[in-house]
């Protein structure tokens, strides 16, 4: 907003030029600096920020944070006028507030034997500084006061007004109105208009109307000095496409008390400068629910932590008394301080710490040396086990995805929605419930990534909800390829596999069991439950073509979808070592036709039973599948290691493998290649 000099230098004494007063402002207060000077004034240019504008909009509102600066007396405005006993505003007019919410205050009063002319040269020169046009004495009287003490003011001609009536209500719809500006505008029920008994005769806030308008003929005036709420004033006034001086004020909100300390001060000024008018006694003030003042505790220990400086309490005290407020001490470190209703910014403790810290001025901090325990960080052990999943699945080529934490109806089947937690007020019907799995949204990262990627790798990890159960901390990861047909029959569904193996041997985990399970979500015989030991850790299978046709997914998907929370709780049990054996181990391959139908654990168990003594580990390192083998048979080829606390001899080697083969082909009715 720009300020004049000399206008603020009407209400304090200050020796400051006008780029020292821009400096002190904005170390303090405002960023400032003197936008343009003239023969006999220099204007300022400040940003008030928006939660001050209720108190600073405006030149005596700055002069009052000027005064706070420099320690000056700030000259009182005068207020006072004389009434006219023999005539009362309320015989005139009747007033009415139906919309109380959006009006909190309103106050009206009459004057008689008004004579509109021209202003005097001052006050035109005064408004002339910040391009505004002279009207007539009324409206630049209006006006001024605007630009002095921030509160906008509005005059009505009182012989125009119908049924001598004064009615703050919502505009019925088909409404209209010619302003002041020669504007038209069409109204509808979320508007808030002052009206008489018969149409609207201004935009409440905003603009006044044409048909009630002042002019050279009018001698009997009604004066409205009101406060509106603010957001209906920013709804309006955005809606209408009207931004005023006083729509920009009514905006950031005004203290509703201001309102008669500026119809007080129009009606001095108006006094002072037009002779002869009459003021009518009393007035008409509808101000149904008081606008209190706040007492806020404000304990000095705390300030001073917060500031990290010793301020004295002297320097606290007469700080927040320069600002208007009143202090009521208790003991030795605690204030009660009552806040001017005009501060509307002001609500907590916080707050008045920030006024005395930015009074004091943080140029005035002593620099120290920081004092403080210096203690060795304590490991997270949840985000490192978060990050370090993250860096084994990216270094097996998967990509981190991040996700809503919401669904909508058409994303999940039907065998979740009893479980779903809805939202009271979502967003969209596309985020009505809190995600049960992962996998939802990864599904959804498939079929949009299909425009431009012929195979992708995604995992994600995050809370999932379900409504029998707390919130818990879910992995998953999805594989899938555009094109559907396969060389290998499950290879997608096995190298997810071999990535989930992969991300168990990294963190430690052995002797994972894959469970084979049904599903008609996913492929019959592609679907496994994961366990380690009695504990369920999650699934991975492939996708059922039906069910991706019925998503409109293309290719092959396989996923995975696991318990986070129980796989940390795995990785953080305590483990017993043994020492690395001073003997060689001795590997041996072995390779087999067994059905189709043989799981790939049933030959591990095998091999492990019938070579139990040296067999120390055993690794599928071929699967084949095709039409050289004989109808419902597979391939299937492993290392086996054996290895014991000596040192092995072929003989004891050749002995145990021939168990091994002997009951592969008694149990598994398996042949030997």
């Amino acid at each position: 907003m720009k300020f004049s000099y000399n206008f603020l230098k009407k209400y304090i004494d200050i020796k400051l030029t006008p780029e020292k007063l821009a400096e002190l402002l904005t170390m303090h207060s405002f960023e400032c600096a003197v936008f343009r000077k003239t023969d006999n004034d220099s204007i300022l240019d400040v940003d008030i920020l928006p939660n001050r504008s209720h108190d600073a909009l405006s030149h005596y509102g700055l002069v009052k944070e000027i005064a706070t600066l420099t320690k000056k007396p700030l000259k009182k405005l005068k207020t006072k006028f004389r009434e006219d006993s023999k005539i009362k505003s309320g015989d005139f007019i009747s007033v009415s507030v139906t919309e109380k919410n959006l009006c909190p205050r309103y106050i009206a009063k009459v004057l008689t034997d008004v004579k509109i002319g021209h202003s005097p040269k001052w006050l035109k020169n005064a408004l002339a500084e910040f391009n505004i046009n002279s009207h007539n004495n009324i409206v630049d009287i209006l006006n001024y006061v605007m630009l002095e003490i921030g509160q906008p003011l509005h005059a009505f001609d009182y012989d125009k007004l119908d049924g001598k009536k004064i009615i703050v209500r919502t505009a019925r719809k088909g409404e209209k109105i010619n302003t002041l500006d020669g504007g038209r505008y069409d109204l509808d029920e979320d508007v808030l208009v002052i009206a008489d008994s018969k149409k609207p005769a201004a935009i409440a806030g905003i603009k006044g109307g044409l048909e009630t308008g002042i002019s050279e003929k009018t001698r009997t005036i009604v004066i409205e000095s009101a406060n509106f709420e603010s957001g209906a004033i920013k709804r309006t006034s955005r809606t209408l496409g009207l931004n005023t001086d006083a729509a920009i004020r009514f905006s950031y909100g005004i203290d509703p008390n201001l309102t008669e300390f500026g119809m007080n001060r129009v009606c001095a000024l108006i006094q002072e400068i037009i002779p002869g008018v009459k003021i009518a006694s009393g007035k008409i003030d509808i101000y149904p629910k008081k606008f209190l003042l706040r007492t806020i505790k404000l304990n000095l220990d705390y300030l001073n932590k917060l500031v990290g400086e010793n301020i004295k309490p002297e320097f606290v005290k007469i700080t927040l008394e320069s600002l208007g407020a009143k202090i009521k001490i208790v003991g030795k470190k605690l204030f009660f301080v009552t806040v001017p209703t005009a501060r509307l910014d002001l609500e907590i403790e916080e707050d008045l710490i920030e006024e005395v810290f930015r009074i004091y001025g943080c140029m005035n901090l002593k620099g120290q040396m920081p004092v403080a325990a210096i203690t060795i960080p304590k490991k997270n052990d949840v985000n490192f086990l978060i990050n370090k999943t993250r860096d084994i699945l990216t270094g097996v080529g998967f990509s981190e995805v991040y996700n809503y934490s919401f669904v909508g109806d058409k994303d999940i089947s039907e065998d979740y929605k009893s479980k779903l937690i809805e939202i009271q007020n979502p967003a969209s019907e596309d985020f009505k419930f809190l995600r049960p799995e992962l996998t939802f949204g990864l599904l959804k990262n498939i079929k949009n990534n299909f425009r431009f990627f012929e195979k992708v790798k995604f995992f994600e990890s995050g809370k999932v909800f379900s409504a029998s159960a707390s919130e818990r901390l879910s992995l998953a990861g999805i594989y899938a390829v555009k094109e559907s047909k396969e060389n290998v029959a499950g290879r997608r569904f096995f190298e997810l596999k071999g990535d989930l193996d992969v991300l168990f041997e990294n963190l430690g985990i052995t002797d994972c069991q894959y469970n084979s399970a049904v599903s008609k979500w996913w492929h019959p015989g592609r679907f496994a439950h994961i366990k380690y030991g009695e504990n369920f850790l999650g699934i991975i299978g492939e996708v059922n073509p039906a069910t991706l046709a019925v998503l409109d997914i293309p290719g092959r998907v396989a996923m995975f979808h696991l318990d986070f929370e129980k796989l940390i709780e795995i990785v953080e049990e305590e483990r017993e070592f043994s020492p690395i054996s001073k003997f060689p181990a001795v590997i041996r391959d072995i390779s087999i036709l067994v059905g189709r139908e043989t799981k790939v654990d049933d030959v591990l168990n095998v091999i492990h039973g019938a070579g139990a003594e040296l067999v120390k580990g055993v690794d599928l390192f071929d699967y084949y599948e095709g039409e050289e083998l004989p109808e419902g048979r597979k391939n299937l080829a492993f290392h086996i290691i054996y290895q014991a606390e000596r040192t092995l001899i072929n003989e004891e080697v050749r002995h145990e493998e021939e168990k091994i083969k002997n009951a592969l082909i008694k149990e598994l009715n398996a042949e030997i290649r």
